[in-house]
Protein backbone atom coordinates (compact mmCIF):
# COMPACT_ATOMS: atom_id res chain seq x y z
CA UNK A 1 0.00 0.00 0.00
CA UNK A 2 1.26 3.42 -0.80
CA UNK A 3 1.36 5.95 2.14
CA UNK A 4 -0.32 8.13 -0.48
CA UNK A 5 -3.28 5.46 0.36
CA UNK A 6 -2.46 5.17 4.02
CA UNK A 7 -2.76 8.36 4.49
CA UNK A 8 -5.89 8.53 2.58
CA UNK A 9 -7.43 5.52 4.70
CA UNK A 10 -6.84 6.67 7.81
CA UNK A 11 -8.55 10.44 7.16
CA UNK A 12 -11.58 8.36 5.61
CA UNK A 13 -11.73 6.27 8.88
CA UNK A 14 -11.17 9.12 11.39
CA UNK A 15 -14.39 10.80 9.23
CA UNK A 16 -16.54 7.37 8.07
CA UNK A 17 -16.49 6.51 12.25
CA UNK A 18 -17.66 9.78 13.45
CA UNK A 19 -20.34 9.73 10.89
CA UNK A 20 -21.29 6.19 11.64
CA UNK A 21 -22.58 6.98 15.76
CA UNK A 22 -25.41 6.05 16.73
CA UNK A 23 -27.44 9.05 17.09
CA UNK A 24 -26.44 9.83 13.38
CA UNK A 25 -28.07 6.37 12.00
CA UNK A 26 -31.14 7.33 14.34
CA UNK A 27 -31.39 10.88 12.45
CA UNK A 28 -30.87 9.18 9.20
CA UNK A 29 -34.11 7.23 9.52
CA UNK A 30 -36.07 9.95 11.10
CA UNK A 31 -35.13 11.54 7.39
CA UNK A 32 -31.93 13.86 8.65
CA UNK A 33 -29.04 14.46 6.73
CA UNK A 34 -25.95 14.65 8.62
CA UNK A 35 -25.08 18.37 8.00
CA UNK A 36 -21.78 18.79 10.13
CA UNK A 37 -20.50 15.23 8.80
CA UNK A 38 -21.23 15.87 5.04
CA UNK A 39 -19.20 18.95 5.78
CA UNK A 40 -16.33 17.78 7.71
CA UNK A 41 -15.56 14.98 4.27
CA UNK A 42 -16.23 17.48 2.34
CA UNK A 43 -13.68 20.24 3.63
CA UNK A 44 -11.37 17.59 3.85
CA UNK A 45 -11.27 16.89 0.37
CA UNK A 46 -12.57 13.19 0.13
CA UNK A 47 -14.99 14.20 -2.36
CA UNK A 48 -12.62 15.79 -4.69
CA UNK A 49 -9.68 13.07 -4.70
CA UNK A 50 -10.25 11.91 -8.37
CA UNK A 51 -10.18 15.75 -9.41
CA UNK A 52 -6.97 16.84 -11.40
CA UNK A 53 -4.68 19.33 -9.19
CA UNK A 54 -5.73 21.94 -11.32
CA UNK A 55 -9.65 21.69 -11.01
CA UNK A 56 -9.20 21.60 -6.62
CA UNK A 57 -8.96 17.77 -6.23
CA UNK A 58 -6.28 15.68 -5.09
CA UNK A 59 -5.27 13.82 -8.72
CA UNK A 60 -5.31 10.44 -7.14
CA UNK A 61 -5.90 7.18 -9.37
CA UNK A 62 -9.00 5.52 -9.03
CA UNK A 63 -8.05 2.67 -7.33
CA UNK A 64 -6.96 5.06 -4.23
CA UNK A 65 -10.60 6.72 -4.72
CA UNK A 66 -11.74 3.14 -4.33
CA UNK A 67 -10.32 2.26 -1.30
CA UNK A 68 -12.03 4.60 0.44
CA UNK A 69 -15.19 3.84 -1.52
CA UNK A 70 -14.35 0.08 0.27
CA UNK A 71 -14.15 2.34 3.78
CA UNK A 72 -16.73 3.46 3.40
CA UNK A 73 -19.10 0.61 2.72
CA UNK A 74 -16.65 -0.99 6.21
CA UNK A 75 -18.32 1.71 8.17
CA UNK A 76 -21.71 1.66 6.09
CA UNK A 77 -21.80 5.58 5.92
CA UNK A 78 -25.39 6.66 5.21
CA UNK A 79 -23.98 9.54 3.30
CA UNK A 80 -23.83 10.18 -0.88
CA UNK A 81 -20.37 10.05 -1.33
CA UNK A 82 -19.23 7.84 -3.70
CA UNK A 83 -21.89 9.43 -5.85
CA UNK A 84 -20.46 12.73 -5.54
CA UNK A 85 -16.96 11.43 -5.96
CA UNK A 86 -17.78 9.88 -9.01
CA UNK A 87 -19.95 12.79 -10.39
CA UNK A 88 -17.95 15.30 -9.76
CA UNK A 89 -15.13 13.22 -11.81
CA UNK A 90 -17.38 12.65 -14.41
CA UNK A 91 -18.31 16.53 -14.79
CA UNK A 92 -14.90 17.78 -14.69
CA UNK A 93 -14.18 15.46 -17.40
CA UNK A 94 -17.07 16.22 -19.76
CA UNK A 95 -15.39 20.24 -19.29
CA UNK A 96 -18.20 21.19 -16.67
CA UNK A 97 -18.17 22.38 -13.47
CA UNK A 98 -19.92 20.66 -10.75
CA UNK A 99 -22.85 22.43 -8.39
CA UNK A 100 -21.60 22.83 -4.95
CA UNK A 101 -22.72 20.28 -2.78
CA UNK A 102 -23.44 16.50 -2.71
CA UNK A 103 -24.60 14.73 -5.76
CA UNK A 104 -26.96 11.89 -7.27
CA UNK A 105 -25.51 9.74 -9.96
CA UNK A 106 -28.86 8.47 -12.07
CA UNK A 107 -27.64 6.12 -15.29
CA UNK A 108 -29.02 3.64 -17.28
CA UNK A 109 -28.89 0.29 -14.84
CA UNK A 110 -30.21 -0.27 -12.07
CA UNK A 111 -33.67 1.41 -10.04
CA UNK A 112 -34.36 5.28 -10.81
CA UNK A 113 -33.83 6.81 -7.27
CA UNK A 114 -31.78 8.53 -5.73
CA UNK A 115 -31.08 8.93 -1.85
CA UNK A 116 -31.78 12.18 0.23
CA UNK A 117 -33.46 13.48 -2.75
CA UNK A 118 -34.07 16.82 -0.40
CA UNK A 119 -30.46 17.32 0.20
CA UNK A 120 -28.33 16.75 -2.89
CA UNK A 121 -27.64 19.75 -5.36
CA UNK A 122 -28.14 18.23 -8.41
CA UNK A 123 -28.26 14.83 -10.51
CA UNK A 124 -25.36 13.49 -12.80
CA UNK A 125 -26.99 11.65 -15.94
CA UNK A 126 -25.84 9.64 -18.71
CA UNK A 127 -26.44 11.62 -21.84
CA UNK A 128 -28.44 9.38 -25.10
CA UNK A 129 -25.50 10.12 -26.96
CA UNK A 130 -22.56 8.77 -24.78
CA UNK A 131 -21.66 12.03 -23.09
CA UNK A 132 -23.15 13.25 -19.54
CA UNK A 133 -24.36 16.24 -17.73
CA UNK A 134 -26.93 17.23 -14.82
CA UNK A 135 -29.86 18.31 -13.30
CA UNK A 136 -30.49 20.52 -10.79
CA UNK A 137 -32.37 18.37 -8.39
CA UNK A 138 -34.81 21.13 -7.30
CA UNK A 139 -36.02 20.95 -10.64
CA UNK A 140 -36.89 17.27 -10.48
CA UNK A 141 -40.09 15.53 -10.09
CA UNK A 142 -39.58 12.89 -7.16
CA UNK A 143 -41.91 10.32 -6.12
CA UNK A 144 -40.39 10.44 -2.23
CA UNK A 145 -40.17 6.95 0.24
CA UNK A 146 -37.10 5.53 1.63
CA UNK A 147 -34.95 2.26 1.35
CA UNK A 148 -34.55 -1.03 3.13
CA UNK A 149 -31.80 0.90 5.07
CA UNK A 150 -34.60 3.80 6.25
CA UNK A 151 -33.05 6.54 4.15
CA UNK A 152 -34.72 9.07 2.20
CA UNK A 153 -35.04 8.51 -1.88
CA UNK A 154 -36.46 10.21 -4.39
CA UNK A 155 -37.56 7.50 -7.03
CA UNK A 156 -38.05 9.36 -10.80
CA UNK A 157 -41.34 8.63 -12.57
CA UNK A 158 -39.25 9.06 -16.16
CA UNK A 159 -36.11 9.44 -17.47
CA UNK A 160 -34.40 12.82 -16.88
CA UNK A 161 -33.48 15.16 -19.91
CA UNK A 162 -30.18 17.18 -19.51
CA UNK A 163 -30.67 21.32 -20.48
CA UNK A 164 -29.00 22.59 -22.65
CA UNK A 165 -25.36 23.70 -21.85
CA UNK A 166 -25.05 21.31 -19.02
CA UNK A 167 -23.52 18.38 -21.18
CA UNK A 168 -20.74 16.90 -22.55
CA UNK A 169 -18.75 14.42 -23.59
CA UNK A 170 -17.11 11.45 -21.73
CA UNK A 171 -14.17 10.79 -24.06
CA UNK A 172 -12.39 7.59 -24.09
CA UNK A 173 -13.54 6.67 -20.32
CA UNK A 174 -15.86 4.44 -18.90
CA UNK A 175 -19.51 5.14 -19.04
CA UNK A 176 -20.54 6.03 -15.78
CA UNK A 177 -22.72 2.74 -15.08
CA UNK A 178 -19.58 0.95 -15.49
CA UNK A 179 -17.57 3.36 -12.57
CA UNK A 180 -20.57 3.36 -10.28
CA UNK A 181 -20.93 -0.84 -11.01
CA UNK A 182 -17.13 -0.62 -9.69
CA UNK A 183 -17.77 1.98 -6.69
CA UNK A 184 -20.60 -0.51 -5.48
CA UNK A 185 -18.97 -3.04 -5.50
CA UNK A 186 -16.19 -2.03 -3.70
CA UNK A 187 -18.43 -0.69 -1.13
CA UNK A 188 -20.05 -4.37 -1.01
CA UNK A 189 -16.80 -5.43 -0.49
CA UNK A 190 -16.28 -3.35 2.94
CA UNK A 191 -19.16 -3.93 4.22
CA UNK A 192 -19.34 -7.53 3.60
CA UNK A 193 -15.44 -7.43 5.45
CA UNK A 194 -17.59 -5.83 8.27
CA UNK A 195 -19.89 -7.99 8.98
CA UNK A 196 -17.68 -11.17 8.64
CA UNK A 197 -15.63 -9.60 11.68
CA UNK A 198 -18.79 -9.25 13.47
CA UNK A 199 -20.14 -12.56 12.84
CA UNK A 200 -16.57 -14.06 13.98
CA UNK A 201 -16.30 -12.40 16.87
CA UNK A 202 -20.30 -13.31 18.01
CA UNK A 203 -19.80 -17.19 17.52
CA UNK A 204 -16.60 -17.16 19.72
CA UNK A 205 -17.75 -15.17 22.34
CA UNK A 206 -20.98 -16.64 22.35
CA UNK A 207 -21.22 -20.07 23.91
CA UNK A 208 -24.26 -22.40 24.12
CA UNK A 209 -24.38 -25.59 25.75
CA UNK A 210 -21.26 -25.18 27.22
CA UNK A 211 -18.57 -24.41 24.44
CA UNK A 212 -18.72 -21.47 21.92
CA UNK A 213 -20.42 -21.63 18.79
CA UNK A 214 -17.51 -21.64 16.76
CA UNK A 215 -16.85 -24.68 18.28
CA UNK A 216 -19.73 -26.36 16.82
CA UNK A 217 -18.48 -28.07 13.35
CA UNK A 218 -22.12 -26.86 11.24
CA UNK A 219 -20.96 -22.92 12.82
CA UNK A 220 -17.79 -23.43 11.27
CA UNK A 221 -18.91 -24.76 7.85
CA UNK A 222 -21.17 -21.50 7.47
CA UNK A 223 -18.35 -19.07 8.16
CA UNK A 224 -16.61 -20.67 5.57
CA UNK A 225 -19.31 -19.54 2.95
CA UNK A 226 -19.50 -16.39 4.55
CA UNK A 227 -15.55 -15.96 4.31
CA UNK A 228 -15.95 -17.41 0.44
CA UNK A 229 -18.47 -15.35 -0.81
CA UNK A 230 -16.71 -12.10 0.87
CA UNK A 231 -13.27 -13.14 -0.48
CA UNK A 232 -14.56 -13.55 -3.96
CA UNK A 233 -16.86 -9.89 -4.20
CA UNK A 234 -13.23 -8.69 -2.58
CA UNK A 235 -11.28 -9.98 -5.34
CA UNK A 236 -14.18 -9.38 -8.09
CA UNK A 237 -14.02 -5.97 -7.05
CA UNK A 238 -10.15 -5.07 -7.19
CA UNK A 239 -10.33 -6.60 -10.67
CA UNK A 240 -12.61 -4.61 -11.75
CA UNK A 241 -11.16 -1.33 -10.63
CA UNK A 242 -7.93 -2.47 -12.30
CA UNK A 243 -10.10 -2.77 -15.51
CA UNK A 244 -10.68 0.46 -14.88
CA UNK A 245 -7.40 1.99 -14.48
CA UNK A 246 -6.00 0.38 -17.32
CA UNK A 247 -9.11 1.98 -19.42
CA UNK A 248 -7.66 5.33 -18.00
CA UNK A 249 -4.16 4.64 -18.72
CA UNK A 250 -4.09 3.61 -21.73
CA UNK A 251 -6.56 6.44 -22.54
CA UNK A 252 -8.63 3.31 -24.30
CA UNK A 253 -10.25 0.27 -23.84
CA UNK A 254 -13.70 -1.48 -22.53
CA UNK A 255 -14.01 -2.06 -18.41
CA UNK A 256 -17.41 -3.38 -18.79
CA UNK A 257 -17.22 -6.56 -18.76
CA UNK A 258 -14.68 -7.32 -15.58
CA UNK A 259 -17.77 -4.00 -13.55
CA UNK A 260 -20.37 -6.31 -14.95
CA UNK A 261 -19.04 -9.83 -13.16
CA UNK A 262 -17.94 -7.67 -10.06
CA UNK A 263 -21.07 -6.51 -9.63
CA UNK A 264 -23.35 -9.31 -10.37
CA UNK A 265 -21.22 -11.53 -7.88
CA UNK A 266 -21.61 -8.90 -5.73
CA UNK A 267 -24.84 -8.73 -5.58
CA UNK A 268 -25.73 -11.78 -5.91
CA UNK A 269 -24.06 -12.83 -2.55
CA UNK A 270 -25.44 -10.15 -0.70
CA UNK A 271 -28.48 -12.67 0.44
CA UNK A 272 -26.09 -15.49 1.32
CA UNK A 273 -23.77 -13.13 3.64
CA UNK A 274 -26.88 -11.79 5.30
CA UNK A 275 -28.63 -15.29 5.90
CA UNK A 276 -25.64 -16.42 7.31
CA UNK A 277 -24.92 -12.95 9.53
CA UNK A 278 -28.37 -12.92 10.76
CA UNK A 279 -28.74 -17.22 10.94
CA UNK A 280 -25.80 -17.03 13.59
CA UNK A 281 -26.47 -13.92 15.16
CA UNK A 282 -29.68 -15.57 15.84
CA UNK A 283 -32.08 -12.63 17.86
CA UNK A 284 -29.43 -10.36 19.26
CA UNK A 285 -28.80 -9.55 15.12
CA UNK A 286 -32.05 -8.38 14.67
CA UNK A 287 -32.49 -6.10 17.23
CA UNK A 288 -31.37 -2.05 16.43
CA UNK A 289 -28.93 -1.94 19.42
CA UNK A 290 -26.67 -4.14 17.71
CA UNK A 291 -24.78 -2.89 14.28
CA UNK A 292 -25.54 -5.64 12.59
CA UNK A 293 -28.91 -4.35 11.17
CA UNK A 294 -27.07 -1.08 9.76
CA UNK A 295 -24.74 -3.28 7.13
CA UNK A 296 -27.45 -5.93 5.89
CA UNK A 297 -30.24 -3.50 5.85
CA UNK A 298 -27.35 -1.15 3.53
CA UNK A 299 -26.51 -4.41 1.67
CA UNK A 300 -30.22 -4.79 0.47
CA UNK A 301 -29.80 -1.12 -0.89
CA UNK A 302 -26.37 -1.25 -3.03
CA UNK A 303 -27.86 -4.77 -4.23
CA UNK A 304 -30.49 -2.90 -6.35
CA UNK A 305 -28.35 0.18 -6.35
CA UNK A 306 -26.27 0.64 -9.85
CA UNK A 307 -27.87 -2.41 -11.63
CA UNK A 308 -28.57 -5.47 -9.55
CA UNK A 309 -26.89 -9.16 -10.26
CA UNK A 310 -29.85 -9.67 -12.75
CA UNK A 311 -28.70 -6.72 -14.83
CA UNK A 312 -25.77 -7.02 -14.87
CA UNK A 313 -25.49 -10.96 -15.46
CA UNK A 314 -27.48 -9.84 -18.73
CA UNK A 315 -25.04 -8.38 -20.18
CA UNK A 316 -22.11 -10.41 -19.03
CA UNK A 317 -24.12 -13.03 -21.43
CA UNK A 318 -24.87 -10.94 -23.96
CA UNK A 319 -21.17 -9.89 -24.16
CA UNK A 320 -20.05 -13.47 -23.96
CA UNK A 321 -22.31 -14.43 -26.76
CA UNK A 322 -21.49 -11.11 -28.95
CA UNK A 323 -17.48 -12.34 -28.73
CA UNK A 324 -18.04 -15.76 -30.36
CA UNK A 325 -16.01 -18.60 -29.65
CA UNK A 326 -12.95 -16.89 -31.06
CA UNK A 327 -13.49 -14.08 -28.74
CA UNK A 328 -14.82 -15.55 -25.49
CA UNK A 329 -11.01 -16.62 -23.98
CA UNK A 330 -10.28 -12.93 -24.55
CA UNK A 331 -12.74 -11.57 -22.88
CA UNK A 332 -12.34 -13.90 -19.96
CA UNK A 333 -8.46 -13.15 -19.71
CA UNK A 334 -8.92 -9.82 -20.55
CA UNK A 335 -11.73 -8.45 -19.51
CA UNK A 336 -12.43 -6.68 -23.40
CA UNK A 337 -9.04 -4.60 -22.93
CA UNK A 338 -7.42 -6.64 -25.52
CA UNK A 339 -5.81 -4.24 -27.96
CA UNK A 340 -6.53 -1.14 -26.21
CA UNK A 341 -3.80 1.40 -27.19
Amino acid sequence: MSDLRQLLLDAAARLFEAASEDEVFEAVEEGRFPVSHWRAIEENGLVDILLPEEDGGAGVDFGDAMAVARTAGGFALPLPLVETTIGRWLLSGAGLEAPAGPLGVVTAAGRLEVPWPDNVSALVVSGATGGVGWVAASEVEFERGTNSAGEPVGRLREPLSIPPGQSGGLGSGPSPSVLMAAARSAMVAGAMERILDLTVEHVQGRVQFGRPLARFQAVQQMVAVMASHTAVVGVAADTAIAAVETVLDRAGGDATFMAACAKARASEACYEVTRIAHQLHGAIGYTREHDLHRFTRRLWVWRDADGDEGYWQQRVGEMAVRSGGAGLWPLLAEGGNAGAG
